[in-house]
């Protein structure tokens, strides 16, 4: 709640989900400029969504999320897979866990960038505006 209330305060436009099986039905179907993914989540955490969500950008399908249980309803729907000569979704790791070895880890699971909780306003507009130029 705090990470949407800056968001907003910075002028920008949010869905908020609570898992990451809900991360990834959202990333199926919408398009992203960004994704600020908790990497500690109930269901599915921010490590798996993201490496489904880097799958299907690389394969232009959504096998890898069928697989891990993602409803198959959901990922059925008209979707137009990405091209692969398309920019990826930047998606910035957000964790209470500071330690180098985390960060680390996202990145081996396909996270561009790490911000540790608690995040102030300003280190969360520098984070993004890496990405949001």
């Amino acid at each position: 709640m705090v990470t949407q209330s800056m968001m907003k305060q910075l002028g920008h436009n949010i869905d908020v989900v609570t898992n990451g099986a809900e991360a990834v039905r959202a990333v199926q179907r919408c398009t992203y400029d960004l994704i600020l993914m908790d990497v500690c989540m109930p269901v599915m955490d921010g490590l798996q969504a993201t490496k489904l969500i880097r799958s299907s950008e690389e394969t232009g399908n959504w096998d890898a999320a069928k697989q891990a249980g993602i409803e198959q309803s959901v990922l059925d729907r008209d979707y137009e897979y990405p091209d692969p000569s398309t920019k990826r979704i930047p998606i910035v790791a957000m964790t209470a866990n500071a330690l180098s070895e985390s960060a680390e880890e996202c990145f081996a699971n396909g996270m561009d960038s790490f911000v540790s909780k608690p995040v102030s306003l300003q280190k969360l507009k520098e984070c993004i505006e890496q990405y949001l130029r």
